[in-house]
This record gives structure tokens, C-alpha cells and sequence, in this order.
């Protein structure tokens, strides 16, 4: 077999013991004579510690996965790596059980070591100045493989690794990593090198992988199981595929798309870096319910699944985001995996690069598609969403242990920076942009960098005070808020004083002034490049929606303007200086049928769907109810754009709650009711049935039971088979399934998980839901170190998006008043997901 016998020593001497005291007591201090061991997690401490003492590091991994998902893993690792000093005890990462280290030895001999805190610590007097090699047998942690029955797929990120097996798992000890896997016959198995060699021994299947190149512990990847797999090659490039889904004809309709999306991306980012793919290969793995849209594992991209094989119906939005997903993997391979940041609060640059890169990119493949009102759509309202809350954040943000870095992750980062880093091209130019971020690669190529140190190369280029810049935009949190101001008839909008230090926001803000003199109708921002809050007056808004989309009106008829335009208003709705939650729906229902452009027709829609569901009174939707139906449904039947059908699909099924609704809705679920040019997959089956158990007014077990059983994919069985009980009419049944969800091996699947809480918190069902609220904000630090990077996150929007009753906000405020010293990175997920709430509570009508 693939592994040796490994002795398990159960004692350790006792003179080696007294030494590793001492030097652990040397290194970390003392306290009343008790040592203070390093902390769990990787400390800044730590971290700097040992990137000042270790480099050259390799890794020769053999892992023997077994074909029951709840048997352990065994594996031998062989670390090599060079030490300069042995002043203090070297610090391995393992954060699983103490038990799960077998034996350690250096240079062939049993070493003494402690596990204590998630660390292997090991004396200095086992090891020597130069090259130190270590062999360590151990059973692998099991919270970052996410075993299925049929297959398991790592996910690294952000400090992960050290889950499985132990490592120094930090950004800035790049390493070179050699894997052997042995799995179950009949399974395939991938990784970041390319495959040497495919053998068969004793049942089971051998997989040896290539060295790799230096890269950061979190993009080292493996994945194994049942799994298709389809190769091609493209502009010389030769790719595979490796996938789950089993409706063949969406795999055929899709797999060209998907390869030649990638060697697009690929050809753009070399010709606009100067640097050919860095990596030896390239592979990517479509995974179900993978818990990110994709993750950059360079030679082994993870993808989740439904993300890239769309549906018949797919809108040009979803076309759209596909496309920018490959871009932005794609561009990883340059920005985060050739230059990985230093330390995890610079996590934010290779993320905006990757966004930025990927707006570029799409670009070509889309011509068809206004770039600026994509660009606009995609960042603006999702950036705005965190950045007008009391939990908002900078873009560049403090930390203090890597055990805390997931939470540094979200719409700041994704939505807001790529903003800042559009608005920093256009300060500086495009060209020296370019220059600047092919020098940056060249410098740091497999190696680390921070934000400061591509704003001192910009800075060599440059006259103006980038520094300054960065200081506002990217190192304090927050917006701008504008208003208009009339100085001696010169009319235009102004910064209003700053609540933090009297910044100012450096960047160009327009208005389009209409009417009169051009100044009675005021339009701001009209371009939407600048950032921030612009109020609008009510005279301004109600001309705009009376002559939305005007033919022949060179400016109401531009689709940015129409988009800046919404956008703004939104944003005052949300203050309270817009029009009321009952008049802004009527606008938007005239509004819907004069527009034509998918990008701007999925805004309303979503904006529509939180009118309905947060800001209107329960006596408004009842009003409302009949016009609401009959026009997303006319409107639904009458488009030729089957995109945009499917988002009027979509949208009639979640808002609709009438008898004569619900009729139609079970026609469309049993067939029974065709649309032209609306063919509906079996997600949408899935959904549809959903919906209808929502409403509770039919036979809801038979409706689940018949989709469970036509359900043919096993992956959406399985999950359909999860979230059920999170429908069930029985209140007792779903408090079950709640209560389930406290037993962190029921939230494995965290997409599966999440469909479950909003379903328990659905708006249909939120005043029996409250009682949710404290458990599930009483398991947010658990689920913080258990869950991946986004879980956090989506675990309190899924929550909190279906209340919008004070009771809810009460629950959420009285739970940080209590809890004055929770951990500030927590504290503003909550603050963040009852943003919204709270806003609902002070406008509903």
C-alpha cells in the first residue's frame, strides 16, 4: 500500500520535555510560571516570526482517502525547509485533534514535540541551522475537505490547510507541494500540479501529482470522487473539465461557452500583463453547492457548478456574470497566486484586481452589452448595501490573527475597491496603470506584496499624491454625501462636511441640469462614476419617472443616465428623502414596461422585490396585490427576450401570494401551463415547489414528495431532501430542523443550510420566526470558526432578510447590548444584515 507502518510513540522523554519548556518559555515569556504558548491561530506575532526564519519550503503530502465518508484519512507529509535560527521552538499549524499527530521525526529520528493551541511546537535541539527535513504521520482533519458520499474537495482559504495537515499556513511562506492521493476505484482525482502517473494497487486508484510551484498554503488544492470529465484544447491551450451534473444536453449546450470563456481570459490577462500563464496547467473543477462562486487554485480552479452550466432560459445578466466569474479566476492566476498579498488584511488587492480585471476582460465577449452600466449595476448598489450601515468597513482593514481573516470578506472588497481601483486608473491613466501593475507582477512575481507597495511604484510615475488618495479611499470607511448648492447661480453639487476628520473624497462629480435654465430638474452624478450619496429633490425624481426612457430625449434615454438615476433615488428612499414605499412602487410598475434593457429591467425587478416584501405594510400588499400580479405577469407573457422572461419568472413566483397566483403557479410546476420560449429546468421545478410550500395553501407534502421524486440529478435530490423540513407547515418540524442546525455537522453543506433559514425566515412566515433570531446570532462565532470565509455573512442575511417588524431589530440590538466586548468583526456582519430592517421599521407604510 501507498503507506508505511508508522509507529505511534505514546511517550516522549522527559529531558526532551524540560527543554522544549524552557525554549517555549524563552520564545513566548512567562507568567506566574505557568508558559504562555503562542496563540491559537497564526498571530501577526507568529507570522512575522517566521517569515523572518524560515524559507524553501517544500511539502510531500500522501493521503489514503477511504470510500466512507466518515472513515479518517492517514497521511505521511515530509516537510523540507531551510531555518536560520534556533533561537526559539519552530511552530507548526495544526488545527484539528491533538491525537491526529501519529509520530514526528527529523532526519529519521523521533522528535519531542507538544500539540497545545493548534501548533506543533518543536525544540530547537531536534532541529539545525540550514536544511531541516521532517516527516510527520497523522489522520487529516476533516472541516475543510467537505466530504459527500461520492466526492470531497478541499477549500484552503483563509487558513484552512492547517484543518487537514500540518504546515506553516500563512500567505507569505510560499511552498512547493507534491501530492499522492489514493482513492476509491472509480473515482478521479486533481490537483494544482499535473498528473505524473495513474496506477492501480490493492482496489484502489493512485494518483501521483507534480511539484508544484511556490505558492501561498491557501491555493493548494485537491479535489477526488465520481466525477465527469471532458478535455480541450483551445488556441493551443489544452484544458479539462471535471463536473457532476448529469442532464447531458445542458453539458453539451454549455462546455464550448465554458472553454473558450477561460482561453479568452487567458490570452487577455498575458497580453495585458507581458507574462505568459504562470502556472503548468490549467483545470477546473465544477463542484454543487460549492459554497463560492469559484476559488482560484491555480492549475485546479473550483467552480460552483450552477453557476456555470445555465439554464436554456439563462438572462444576459446571469451570461454576464458567468463570463465575469472565468474572468475573475482567471485573473487571480496573475493577481494572488504569482503575487499573493504579505499578510490577509491586504486579502482586499488581489481581490479588486481580479473585479477589475475581470469588468476589462468581459468586455470583448459582450459587445452587445453597455460596459458602463454593467460596470455600474455590478458594484454601486452592492457596495452601498454595507457602505451606509453602521457595520461598514475600509477597504483595507486591521488584523490582528489569521483565525479572524475570513471575515475580513465582503461586498467592501468585492464591490466597493474595484470602484477605487477604476477611479485610480482614471486619476493616473490607463496607460501608466498598466505599466505600474506589469512592474509590480515582474517584482514580486512568486512571491508577496502589500497595497503600499504598488502605490510607491505608482508614486516613482506620477506627480500627484497618490498616497493622499489612498489614505481616504481605501484606508477609512464610509461615503461621501452630496448636495446641491447654488453659488451665485453657478448651481452644482458639493461634498457635505465630513463626520470623520474633515476628509475630502477626491473625485469629479457632475449634474445634468434640465428645464429652465437648465437648473429646475437636477440629475447628479449623471455619468454614475462618481461614489457616494446624491440627494435628489422630489421635483427632479417625479420628472424622471414621468418621462422615463423618453424616445428622442438624449439623455433620459441613455441607459447609464436611467441606471445613475435609479440608483440615487433608491439610496434617498433608503434615507428617507425619497418618495414613499407605496409611491415608489407605483413608479416602478409604469416603469417596468418603458424599459427594455435586461441590466436595468433585473434592477427594478430586485428593487421591486424588496418594496414588497420589507417596506410595504401588510395592508399596502393587500392593495397592491392585484396590480402587482397582473403586471409582472402581462409583462411575463408579452417580452420576446427570453432572458428577461425568465427574470419576470422569477420575480411573479416570489411575490405572488393570490389563490389565482398560486393556480397559476402549480400549472406551471405540473406542466399543465406551457409559456412560449419559458423552459423551465429542473432548479426551477425545484423552486416552483418551494414557492408553493411557502404559501401552505395546498397539498404541500404531496407537492415536495412529487418533485423529490422527479428529481433526477443526485446532487439537487440530496439537497431538496435537506431543506424539506425547513417548509414544513408543522411549526414543531421546523423548529426541529433549526435546532438541528446547532450540531455543526449539519452545516456542512452551508448552501444547502442557507436555504434552510430563509425558508424558516421567509416574510410568509417571519412573525413565527422571531424566536430564530437570538439562537442564530447566540451561533455566530461558532459558525465563524466552523464555516467557510462567506458563511458568517450570509448566515445573518438569510436570518434577517425576511423581518422588517421591530420586534426583529429589538432582538438584534438588545443582543449587542448585552454583549458589549463581541468581537468587532462580528459586530458589523449584524450591523450590516439589520440595516435593512431597521430602515423597513421607520418606513413602512
Amino acid at each position: 500500500m501507498l503507506f508505511l507502518a508508522v509507529t505511534i510513540y505514546s511517550c516522549m522523554k522527559i529531558s526532551g520535555w524540560i527543554a522544549l519548556l524552557i525554549v517555549v518559555l524563552f520564545q513566548f515569556g512567562c507568567s506566574d510560571q505557568k508558559a504562555e504558548l503562542p496563540d491559537k491561530g497564526v498571530s501577526y506575532q507568529l507570522n512575522e516570526r517566521r517569515k523572518n526564519t524560515i524559507d524553501s519550503i517544500d511539502y510531500n503530502i500522501q493521503l489514503d482517502i477511504p470510500s466512507k465518508k466518515n472513515e479518517q484519512i492517514k497521511g505521511i507529509e515530509t516537510i523540507s525547509f531551510n531555518l536560520n535560527a534556533l533561537d526559539s521552538a519552530l511552530v507548526l499549524d495544526f488545527n484539528s485533534d491533538s491525537t491526529h499527530i501519529i509520530s514526528v521525526q527529523s532526519e529519521g529520528d523521533e522528535v519531542d514535540f507538544e500539540v497545545a493551541n493548534q501548533h506543533i511546537i518543536i525544540s530547537p535541539e531536534s532541529l539545525k541551522k540550514g536544511r531541516n527535513t521532517l516527516m510527520i504521520g497523522f489522520m487529516a482533519g476533516n472541516l475543510s475537505l467537505n466530504r459527500s458520499d461520492e466526492y470531497l474537495y478541499t477549500l484552503f482559504v483563509p487558513d484552512r490547510a492547517s484543518t487537514c495537515f500540518p504546515l506553516f499556513d500563512q500567505p507569505n511562506l510560499k511552498a512547493t507541494y507534491t501530492l499522492t492521493l489514493s482513492v476509491p476505484d472509480g473515482w478521479e482525482a486533481v490537483s494544482n500540479g499535473s498528473l505524473k502517473s495513474k496506477t492501480s494497487r490493492s482496489g484502489k486508484c493512485v494518483f501521483q501529482f507534480a511539484q508544484t510551484k511556490p505558492i501561498s498554503s491557501y491555493l493548494f488544492a485537491f479535489a477526488a470522487g465520481k466525477f465527469f470529465k471532458t478535455n480541450k484544447t483551445v488556441n493551443g491551450r489544452p484544458m479539462t473539465m471535471y463536473y457532476r451534473e448529469t442532464d447531458a444536453a445542458k453539458v453539451e449546450r454549455n462546455k464550448n461557452e465554458i472553454f473558450n470563456l477561460h482561453a479568452k481570459s487567458l490570452s487577455w490577462l498575458e497580453d495585458y500583463t507581458r507574462i505568459d500563464y504562470p502556472f503548468e496547467k490549467f483545470d477546473f473543477v465544477l463542484i454543487p453547492s460549492f459554497q463560492y462562486g469559484g476559488m482560484e487554485h491555480p492549475g485546479s480552479i473550483f467552480y460552483n457548478e450552477s453557476a456555470l452550466f445555465l439554464d436554456e432560459n439563462a438572462s444576459l445578466n446571469e451570461k454576464m456574470a458567468r463570463a465575469s466569474v472565468i474572468a475573475h479566476e482567471s485573473a487571480h492566476m496573475w493577481f494572488g497566486d504569482l503575487v499573493t498579498m504579505d499578510w490577509f488584511n491586504d486579502v482586499w488587492l488581489k481581490e479588486v484586481f481580479a473585479n477589475f480585471m475581470a469588468a476589462k476582460i468581459v468586455h470583448p465577449s459582450f459587445p452587445e452589452i453597455n460596459h458602463d452600466l454593467r460596470f455600474l449595476l455590478a458594484h454601486f448598489p452592492g457596495a452601498y448595501d454595507v457602505d451606509r450601515t453602521a457595520g461598514t468597513n475600509p477597504v483595507l482593514q486591521d488584523l490582528g490573527n489569521l483565525k479572524n481573516a475570513g471575515t475580513l470578506y465582503g461586498a467592501i472588497i468585492y464591490m466597493k475597491a474595484p470602484i477605487v481601483m477604476r477611479q485610480l486608473e482614471r486619476k493616473i491613466g490607463a496607460n501608466l496603470m498598466q505599466e505600474s501593475l506589469g512592474e509590480y507582477l515582474k517584482t514580486y512575481s512568486f512571491g508577496n506584496a502589500r497595497w503600499d507597495d504598488l502605490i510607491r511604484i505608482i508614486d516613482k510615475k506620477t506627480p500627484l499624491n497618490i498616497a493622499d488618495w489612498s489614505r481616504v479611499w481605501v484606508k477609512t470607511p464610509g461615503m461621501p454625501e452630496y448636495m446641491y448648492a447654488n453659488d451665485a447661480g453657478n448651481g452644482k453639487y458639493v461634498q457635505k462636511p465630513d463626520s470623520v476628520s474633515n476628509r475630502t473624497w477626491q473625485q469629479p462629480v457632475g449634474m445634468k441640469g434640465l428645464g429652465q435654465n437648465k437648473q429646475h430638474y437636477r440629475f447628479p452624478n449623471p455619468d454614475g462614476t462618481a461614489y457616494g450619496y446624491f440627494r435628489m429633490d422630489s421635483t427632479s425624481t417625479d420628472y424622471f419617472f414621468k418621462h422615463y426612457n423618453k424616445s428622442g430625449d438624449s439623455v433620459l434615454s441613455k441607459p447609464v443616465f436611467r441606471g445613475a438615476m435609479l440608483v440615487n433615488i433608491w439610496e434617498g428612499f433608503l434615507r428617507g428623502d425619497g418618495p414613499a414605499a407605496d409611491k415608489l412602487l407605483r413608479d416602478m410598475l409604469r416603469t417596468l414596461p418603458k424599459e427594455k434593457d435586461p441590466l436595468l429591467t433585473d434592477y427594478l425587478l430586485g428593487r421591486l422585490q424588496s418594496l414588497w416584501w420589507s417596506f410595504l405594510s401588510d395592508e399596502n400588499r393587500a392593495k397592491y396585490q392585484s396590480e402587482v400580479e397582473r403586471v409582472t405577469w402581462e409583462l411575463l407573457n408579452k417580452t420576446t427576450d427570453k432572458g428577461i422572461k425568465k427574470s419576470y419568472f422569477r420575480t411573479f413566483k416570489r411575490i405572488a401570494v393570490s389563490q389565482n397566483a398560486y393556480t397559476k403557479m402549480e400549472s406551471l410546476w405540473n406542466s399543465t401551463l406551457v409559456l412560449k420560449d419559458l423552459t423551465l429546468s429542473e432548479e426551477d421545478k425545484i423552486s416552483l415547489a418551494y414557492e408553493l410550500a411557502l404559501r401552505g395553501t395546498g397539498d404541500v407534502k404531496g407537492i415536495l414528495q412529487a418533485q423529490l421524486d422527479s428529481t433526477k440529478n443526485p446532487d439537487r435530490k440530496a439537497r431538496m431532501q435537506f431543506v424539506i423540513p425547513s417548509l414544513s407547515q408543522n411549526e414543531k418540524e421546523r423548529d426541529a430542523f433549526f435546532e438541528s442546525l446547532k450540531k455543526p455537522e449539519n452545516r456542512e453543506k452551508e448552501a444547502w443550510v442557507l436555504d434552510g433559514i430563509s425558508n424558516l425566515n421567509h416574510p410568509l412566515r417571519s412573525a413565527s420566526a422571531t424566536k430564530y433570531l437570538r439562537p442564530s446570532l447566540e451561533l455566530l462565532q461558532e459558525i465563524q470558526l466552523t464555516g467557510d470565509i462567506f458563511f458568517p455573512t450570509r448566515w445573518t442575511n438569510a436570518t434577517f432578510s425576511g423581518h422588517s417588524s421591530k420586534v426583529a431589530t429589538d432582538i438584534a440590538a438588545k443582543f449587542l447590548n448585552e454583549h458589549p466586548n463581541y468581537p468587532y468583526f462580528l459586530k458589523n456582519k449584524v450591523l450590516q444584515a439589520v440595516d435593512i430592517p431597521q430602515r423597513a421599521v421607520r418606513l413602512k407604510r
